[in-house]
């Protein structure tokens, strides 16, 4: 018998340079665009052994960083040059963009995770693929009050919009379900976009707060709508299990003081020559404060 062939077997990464500026002075949620840079290449590089396509999806400046490093990307996407300036504080959008983007089965990975082992057999052909469902008091505090505002002052909203009482994680987020997909990149991008809207995006000077319900709370009134399976890698956060798994996302220690010495020396171990390009492009050499 014929073995099977999976369906995912594309990563996408995607850098969007416009919120921080220039990437190797400024790095959104990161505690520097060094540790930020070495995280993303110890992740693509960990990834070349378990996709035969890994494709960044940037803008121009990024590409100018990002191509000095020499990482194993089959295709590059600049498509984020089109975002326009007033959207520019909407620091998750690119991610959007990258998923719409696909054509194919594919896995998005956020720039601080790693999949040390790939995907697990049992998510390879995920018609809908992503981390976990947000933990109920962090729902209540971090994405509660952001929807009771829209909900006030905006007038276009997706499917199931307060109904729907939970949110996605997309740490990790992709799938087989392209049609999905695009249907929920479409609902995102009109929540931002609608005219509708716009008078009110206006008077919202942290529109920041509002990424993660147009990426990840969006996400999950739609799912919930109409009714798609979904596959998680850890419904509920097990942290313990994720690591069993081979799966790393650092999350809120992005901006802990001593993560970048941490990823240093871990992409010294795997890959010494992407270090000193990594290294390089702030002006230093591969010396005893990556060891």
């Amino acid at each position: 018998m014929e073995a099977k062939t999976h369906q995912i077997d594309k990563i996408v990464y995607s850098l969007w340079t416009k919120p921080s500026g220039n990437i190797l002075k400024n790095a959104v949620n990161w505690h520097s665009p060094k540790a930020q840079l070495a995280c993303l290449a110890l992740s693509v590089l960990t990834s070349k052994a378990f996709f035969s396509e890994i494709e960044l999806v940037t803008d121009s400046e990024g590409w100018e960083v990002i191509k000095q490093l020499n990482l194993p990307f089959t295709s590059v996407k600049t498509i984020l040059d089109d975002i326009p300036e007033s959207q520019y504080d909407f620091w998750a959008l690119g991610k959007i963009h990258a998923y719409k983007a696909q054509d194919k089965p594919f896995v998005h990975l956020d720039n601080d995770a790693i999949l040390w082992k790939g995907l697990p057999k049992w998510a390879l052909d995920a018609p809908i693929f992503v981390q976990n469902t947000e933990d109920k008091n962090w729902f209540k505090s971090a994405y509660a009050s952001e929807i009771e505002h829209a909900t006030s002052i905006l007038s276009y909203f997706p499917k199931n919009w307060n109904k729907t009482k939970e949110a996605y994680c997309t740490g990790i987020f992709g799938g087989t379900d392209l049609d999905f997909i695009q249907r929920y990149c479409k609902e995102a991008l009109k929540f931002i976009n609608d005219k509708r809207n716009a008078d009110a995006w206006k008077t919202i000077e942290n529109k920041g707060s509002y990424c993660i319900i147009f990426e990840q709370y969006i996400l999950a009134c739609l799912i919930q709508y109409y009714k798609k399976d979904t596959v998680f890698f850890d419904k509920y956060l097990n942290k313990k299990r994720l690591r069993n798994l081979g799966y790393t996302h650092i999350w809120g220690a992005k901006n802990d003081k001593n993560i970048e010495a941490i990823l240093l020396k871990r992409l010294k171990q795997e890959d010494p020559k992407t270090l000193e390009r990594v290294l390089k492009l702030f002006k230093q050499k591969a010396d005893i404060k990556a060891a």
